[in-house]
């Protein structure tokens, strides 16, 4: 029987996860570009669908003798790319959101195709519960999103049970990777190449880059316009490290998110004594709000935001509908699709420079 266990939204909102991982997390010194989601190398040159195959992760390589066929999630959306390709994993993580089948709807299409119907388990927040994991029998566990920093005594415990996928440790350029900072591209080869549909996700990251491209081409115009993702949370102010996938997203639209000075932490903390500072010039921010319903009152009530550019010129972008927003969040395959759909008129509203076209709340 599936277990479906809602968590509570403000327990675990995307903020939280955010404060529970601020010292896990660091940001690479390099600018994403527009085309950060293409041009991913397989993790070893192989052709699709051969094992045994070798994959070098951030907790080192990792051999896959044979096609997995019991493969176990433990991040909050490895699920979803798994579907996309094809894949169905035997059990995945309970939704932050409280879905059935632990994913949100954007990605129910892909599941189905992929005939999944995975068990539902609560993996641990800050230690993996090993024991649930192992009742599976996976011969896969996947964890390049994880929803905590994997210790190597983690990792070696789960390797005893099968083989891990973690993050690659290197991205498509040869640098090495951060904790939730992989772009999907590199995400999605890695994958993969574990699971024997390296065609399949070359299909996928060229539908995607067309898609982004056509974003771009018809906004000529976001060119070099400064935009950001940012937060309330316990009273401060934030903003996500340039190389956080929701960066990436706004970046492969065209717009540039590396204005803001950052820091090696998964979020960049705000005064609000520093918030023109910090802010004062990005033409547009968007502001995560779905799952603190309060942030927005308390933002617009700071002495400064009045004065922000983003204010001045309507480029505030108040992200209020939880379902958008987990897309947002989830930047899967089939997430990056609806969140295009969602954001792009919120973004056009937003980058006219007419502040009485302020784009209406996501809700």
């Amino acid at each position: 029987m599936k277990q479906r266990t809602a968590r509570r939204l403000a327990a675990v909102s995307m903020t939280a996860v955010a404060a529970l991982t601020i010292t896990a997390c660091s940001s690479t010194d390099g600018e994403e570009t527009a085309e950060s989601t293409a041009s991913a190398t397989p993790a070893e040159e192989s052709a699709a669908g051969e094992f045994p195959v070798t994959l070098d992760t951030a907790m080192g390589e990792v051999t896959i003798e044979s096609e997995p066929q019991s493969i176990v999630t433990l991040g909050s959306h490895e699920h979803e790319y798994l579907y996309a390709l094809g894949v169905a994993p035997v059990a995945v993580p309970v939704s932050w959101q409280g879905y059935d089948n632990g994913t949100g709807p954007w990605a129910d299409e892909d599941r189905i195709a992929a005939g999944a119907e995975p068990e539902l388990f609560e993996p641990g927040t800050t230690t993996y519960d090993a024991e649930a994991i192992a009742a599976f029998a996976p011969d896969l566990i996947v964890a390049t999103y994880p929803n905590h920093e994997m210790t190597q005594e983690e990792y070696d415990l789960l390797s005893g049970i099968a083989p891990v996928v973690t993050r690659p440790a290197t991205d498509s350029e040869g640098n090495e990777t951060v904790e939730w900072g992989v772009s999907l591209a590199d995400e999605l080869t890695l994958l993969a190449e574990a699971t024997g549909t390296t065609d399949k996700a070359e299909e996928i990251i060229a539908d995607l880059d067309a898609q982004f491209a056509a974003v771009r081409e018809a906004h000529p115009e976001w060119e070099g316009m400064t935009s950001q993702v940012g937060g309330y949370y316990e009273g401060q102010a934030f903003v996500y490290a340039v190389n956080d996938t929701r960066n990436q997203f706004l970046s492969n639209l065209g717009l540039d998110v590396s204005a803001v000075e950052g820091s090696e932490a998964a979020w960049v903390q705000i005064s609000a004594e520093q918030l023109d500072t910090t802010l004062g010039e990005l033409d547009s921010v968007v502001w995560q709000v779905a799952t603190t319903p309060d942030a927005r009152g308390e933002l617009e009530a700071l002495p400064l935001f009045p004065s922000l550019t983003s204010t001045e010129t309507g480029g505030n972008v108040w992200l209020a509908d939880p379902v958008l927003e987990g897309a947002f969040f989830a930047n899967s395959p089939s997430s990056i699709t609806y969140s295009i759909e969602g954001f792009v008129p919120l973004l056009e509203a937003a980058l006219d420079g007419d502040p009485a076209t302020e784009p209406a709340a996501s809700e």
